[in-house]
């Protein structure tokens, strides 16, 4: 029995490859793993080699041993319980080349982490012939509900993920902010990149020596009581978590969201567990997209009702419009 079945049970275990570049050559096995990946540490890694977990060009191999250009590491984690999600998905439309689905929150759309049969992409993949095996053009958090928008051919593929390269397909979300007192339209321009974080190394927050950026606001309501406004997002750039961080930069974080505060920053010394980029619990949905259709070169524009605490009174008992 697997996870799809029993939610409690083993998923089947997953290799991860490494090719040696010529940065790494001269390194070993050892020191590779601990660098590249941070947050499991020194100790662990030298019992995941000794024990065979970890081979090199196909043969078990030693923690010292030292790495040359071109070689091919392994590493085969045996399988594991993921955490729990949701698993269910709704399709809002589907044809011969595409596929758009609506993810519920807290089910990742690729395989990451703690995560590899409980992802959107997995699911999705169950319903198709091993031939067929339809790709997401984009990505969306863990934590965000809404339209994720799937290729099922490699033409379809090609021509939407050049499309979304070039911001040729539009995405407009519905979230939850902290505050009343911002403008009723608003641009937020912070560079987004890499700073350095506990345990995995770094986060995507807002820094001056991050990468263009670019998020275009409206607010569809204020709640004074509450002090908390819901907004309309235009993602005109498609940085990791930008809209979490740039509503936070703009000093409106996302309700509820764990990890970034005002300033589009990561949070410091939290009381607790450190949260972590995949953790749930802000309000954030992708509520539609719009793109030309890779065949027909007709636009398109698909939505999805958001969830209660995102709709406008008047989208109460709407449904979803393909």
């Amino acid at each position: 029995m697997n996870q799809l079945n029993d939610p409690h049970a083993p998923n089947s275990g997953w290799t991860y490859f490494d090719r040696i570049q010529r940065k790494d050559a001269g390194e070993s096995v050892l020191s590779f793993y601990t660098k590249r990946y941070s947050h499991t540490c020194e100790a662990n890694w030298r019992e995941r080699i000794r024990d065979g977990s970890v081979t090199l060009d196909e043969a078990v191999t030693d923690p010292e041993r030292i790495l040359s250009v071109n070689q091919k590491l392994a590493y085969h984690r045996s399988p594991w319980v993921e955490p729990d999600a949701p698993t269910s998905y709704a399709v809002l439309f589907e044809d011969e080349s595409i596929l758009v689905v609506a993810k519920p929150s807290g089910l990742p759309v690729l395989p990451g982490g703690n995560f590899l049969e409980k992802t959107l992409l997995s699911q999705v993949r169950r319903h198709y012939p091993a031939e067929l095996e339809p790709a997401p053009i984009h990505r969306i958090g863990r934590g965000t509900s809404g339209i994720v928008l799937f290729a099922k051919t490699f033409a379809a593929k090609r021509t939407l993920s050049e499309d979304f390269f070039h911001g040729r397909i539009r995405k407009v979300y519905r979230t939850l902010v902290k505050g009343t007192e911002m403008e009723d339209t608003f641009i937020v321009e912070s560079p987004i990149g890499k700073v350095p974080y506990p345990e995995i190394g770094y986060v995507y927050a807002a820094t001056p020596e991050g990468k263009p950026s670019r998020t275009e606001c409206r607010v569809l309501k204020r709640n004074s009581d509450q002090q908390i406004s819901l907004i309309h997002v235009d993602l005109i750039t498609g940085r990791p978590h930008q809209i979490r961080i740039h509503l936070a930069a703009a000093g409106h974080p996302l309700v509820d969201d764990p990890l970034y505060k005002k300033g589009g920053i990561p949070l410091t010394n939290p009381s607790g567990k450190l949260p972590m980029p995949g953790d749930c619990g802000y309000h954030l949905h992708a509520h539609s997209i719009t793109f030309t259709h890779p065949e027909t070169s007709r636009p398109n524009t698909l939505t999805c009702q958001p969830p209660p605490l995102l709709r406008l009174p008047e989208e109460n008992g709407r449904t979803t419009s393909p």
